[in-house]
């Protein structure tokens, strides 16, 4: 998808704004670990844990609590211990919570490889297929309208990101959403110069398999209007090079707004509509680390009728009436 590419691809679970949404996150960080076992992902997933430091003092120590309350492996860090896992830091922060089982994904090639493994397996892919609207028969889906036909179907998992607020033609279900841009820049390949994903207090990057630095200036941020991309992706870029010790230029070769999918409250949104048989959602912010974990458990709900405890606090029908 559109937003794949422009994603982050930080896989977490250090903020949940609720248990169950921990719990959910939780498990997706696991399902994501198992994956390998299932596709070959070394390529583009990596388990370098997360050294976080967006906040400091009290806040930091906040953090920190909240996750070891919630039994996350987390630990407080000072700066000689932060040193010896980034030696090529320069501006070593008092302390910073390292989160061991995190890792960071290239989404948009993580998905192709999903999608190319769904072939081997036998599933059709259509790409170049625009979906325009569904049909309904007594309530109950019957059809999707694309702009290469219209195909038959008694079940559909609409997971259309951030376009999900403008709704298809021929259902009237709206879900309200609160999306927010982002910028994300890509940078041409380096030599090794840092270990793990790191969440400062005034940019957050992160080094690829490749040697090339994935970098955005605000997690889970708001753009501000007005922006001019290119030089805020000079700004962030800048910031990186002002927290490492190293004479390598690091230079842009692709610069991305992108727009992330926030249903109004925050939380996922994720089952079967009422009113709609047949038709299922799947809509989140963070979409990178739930995606194997939700589609696996959308999947079990639709073909055998399984409803996961995990995702009872995330249905659509909280949006209904």
């Amino acid at each position: 998808g559109s937003a794949s590419s422009k994603s982050f691809g930080w896989i977490n679970a250090s903020f949940a704004e609720s248990t169950d949404y921990f719990k959910l996150r939780n498990a997706a960080v696991d399902k994501f670990r198992n994956l390998r076992k299932e596709i070959y992902l070394n390529n583009y997933v990596q388990w370098q844990g997360t050294l976080w430091w967006e906040d400091s003092g009290q806040e930091l120590e906040r953090q920190f609590n909240t996750l070891v309350d919630r039994g996350y492996n987390a630990k407080i860090l000072n700066k000689n211990e932060i040193k010896r896992l980034e030696p090529n830091l320069q501006d070593i922060p008092k302390e910073a919570i390292f989160t061991s089982l995190e890792g960071a994904a290239e989404a948009d090639k993580v998905a192709l490889e999903m999608l190319k493994n769904l072939s081997k397996k036998g599933g059709k892919v259509l790409s170049g297929c625009t979906v325009l609207g569904l049909k309904f028969k007594k309530a109950c889906i019957s059809a999707v309208q694309t702009n290469i036909g219209e195909m038959q179907c008694d079940m559909v998992a609409i997971a259309t990101g951030a376009a999900t607020q403008n709704g298809l033609e021929g259902f009237e279900w709206r879900l309200p959403m609160q999306n927010k841009k982002g910028l994300i820049v890509q940078t041409a390949p380096l030599p090794q110069l840092i270990n793990h994903v790191l969440m400062t207090n005034d940019v957050h990057f992160k080094q690829n398999t490749d040697g090339s630095f994935t970098a955005g200036e605000i997690y889970s941020g708001d753009l501000k209007k007005g922006v001019v991309p290119l030089e805020l992706a000079y700004d962030v870029l800048s910031r990186i090079s002002k927290k490492l010790n190293s004479s390598e230029n690091l230079t842009p070769t692709n610069i991305k707004i992108g727009t992330r999918p926030v249903p109004i409250d925050g939380f996922p949104v994720v089952g079967e509509i009422e009113g709609y048989k047949g038709a299922f959602i799947a809509v989140m912010h963070s979409g990178v680390t739930l995606a194997p974990l939700v589609g696996e458990l959308l999947a079990s709900e639709m073909l055998q009728a399984t409803k996961s405890s995990l995702l009872n606090s995330f249905r659509p029908i909280r949006f209904s009436g």
